[in-house]
């Protein structure tokens, strides 16, 4: 009989880091700041994005090249986002997923 354990963060993150494609190629992902999830919507879409593969962000308009502080500052923009859209309902840190996907 299989019992079942949490596991830790820890645990939880090794996991998923061990399945990170790290030979090179990376999902690039062109974002305007005023409507990351636009962007992160249309990255997302592509046939050729692999969700095992490291995510190459650029911001329009700004050169730059993402050794992983474009990545975590997009992530932060999209999570803003994502808890501002009209996908959740409620107030401040009370909100709760909508369940009505026309609401979207």
């Amino acid at each position: 009989m299989h019992t079942f354990r949490e596991k830790t963060l820890e645990e939880l993150l090794e996991n998923l880091a061990s399945v990170v494609d790290l030979s090179g190629m990376k999902n690039i992902v062109n974002v305007n700041r005023d409507d990351v999830l636009d962007g992160a919507f249309r990255a997302f879409a592509r046939k050729s994005f692999d969700v095992s593969k490291l995510l190459n962000v650029r911001f329009a308009g700004k050169d730059g090249i993402d050794n992983g502080g474009l990545t975590r500052e997009f992530l932060r923009l999209a999570v803003t986002a994502i808890g501002s859209s009209s996908l959740f309902t409620g107030l401040g840190h009370s909100k709760n997923i909508r369940l009505d996907y026309k609401g979207m």
